[in-house]
């Protein structure tokens, strides 16, 4: 009997542990049950801890005295155009222009393109990131720069030296600039100096992107599959100390490329914690994307590695008002370009240029005309005078 009563316990018990078991876990509409067994990951979860490694980041307090691992950050010259002014304090987009500072001419050549004013009507404002006159400079000072600021009021200035591997502090000084001053911006737009862009296509882009302010945005070039250089004489070298992957992760070109307020604050926060690269946009765009596990959007259609196009681009607006098949790409060293490019843009725009008709691309036309001028008399003869010094 004892042993009837044992039997009948543990079968009571055994039904009851089952039925814990049996409605402890949800299932599926199949009746699967939707729990880990151990070693397994679920994909959704880490989706989820995705997001939380940016929205964590994002939420980390910024320490405005720093850029990644720079100390005793000051503005030289600070900006607060955005708080001054009521009328700019909800913006489609801030151009973040990072410039060399003795790069006057090209800053001219941007404001002659297209003013701060026509800028402001389309919902967006530009500012210039400049860092400290470097000691080596001989041909600006600093009294210039100051005088450029009160002209335009559209420069903002650190107290690091202007130097190549100082990149990163600039880049990073200008996304911790607009997301402290210009928080009513919707979209960031960042950029070189020396990248001639169609502010007007850009406008229209960003008015139809309708993206909710819960997501983060990073759109432009995408580089993917980008070995570490490791030969010393290239100027892109990096040393195993420095980075010791041999490969870097996707990231954007520093060229140009889009993102906006939740993702700026992400990205200067973790940079903050991260270790230090000197390459800006693979550090920022690739480097702390990757750890915030944030995707890119490719735009590589809209950028041309070759001014010559651009060039074309400016013949073909003015003969046959033809629409350019691009929307950003260098100014070949020519401050000119910049201007050029946005007035006949405008132009195009405000006439109803035409698409460019089958047959009639810019591969086929553009590289034809740049051949003829190889049958011009002397051309590439080179012309040597004395010349007293």
């Amino acid at each position: 009997m004892r042993k009837f009563h044992r039997f009948l316990a543990s079968v009571v018990a055994f039904g009851i542990l089952y039925g814990v078991y049996r409605y402890s876990f949800r299932t599926d509409s199949e009746g699967n049950y939707l729990f880990l067994l151990p070693g397994e990951t679920d994909k959704s979860s880490l989706q989820s801890h995705d997001q939380l490694t940016a929205v964590s980041s994002e939420e980390r307090t910024v320490d405005p005295t720093r850029l990644s691992n720079l100390t005793g950050f000051e503005y030289r010259i600070p900006n607060d155009i955005c708080k001054e002014n009521n009328s700019f304090s909800e913006l489609l987009g801030v151009i973040l222009i990072t410039s060399y500072v003795g790069h006057d001419e090209i800053r001219s050549a941007h404001r002659q393109a297209i003013s701060q004013q026509k800028l402001l009507s389309m919902g967006l404002l530009r500012i210039f990131s400049l860092a400290t006159i470097p000691p080596s400079e001989r041909f600006i000072k600093q009294a210039a720069i100051d005088a450029e600021q009160r002209l335009h009021g559209d420069l903002i200035q650190g107290n690091f030296i202007e130097a190549y591997r100082n990149l990163t502090y600039k880049h990073l000084m200008s996304l911790q600039w607009v997301t402290q001053n210009c928080q009513g911006a919707k979209y960031l737009i960042k950029m070189d100096d020396d990248i001639v862009f169609d502010p007007f296509y850009i406008q229209n882009y960003l008015s139809d992107l309708n993206q909710r302010d819960d997501r983060f945005l990073l759109a432009g070039y995408t580089f993917r599959n980008k070995k570490v250089i490791r030969l010393r004489a290239n100027k892109w070298y990096v040393s195993r100390d420095e980075y010791r992957p041999d490969g870097y992760p996707p990231y954007l070109s520093g060229w140009l490329y889009i993102t906006n307020q939740r993702t700026a604050r992400a990205l200067t926060a973790e940079s903050q914690v991260a270790p230090f690269f000197w390459i800006d946009d693979t550090f920022i765009t690739g480097v702390l994307a990757e750890r915030l596990k944030l995707p890119l959007t490719g735009l590589n259609r809209w950028f041309s590695a070759n001014s010559e196009f651009l060039d074309c681009c400016i013949r073909d607006m003015k003969r046959y008002a033809y629409q350019c098949d691009y929307y950003v790409g260098p100014n070949g060293g020519n401050g000119k370009l910049i201007m050029e490019f946005v007035q006949e843009l405008e132009r195009c725009y405000d006439n109803a240029c035409y698409q460019r008709p089958a047959g009639k691309s810019l591969t086929a036309t553009c590289v034809a005309e740049f051949k003829n001028q190889a049958n011009m008399p002397n051309h590439g003869t080179a012309m040597i005078n004395q010349m007293k010094l």
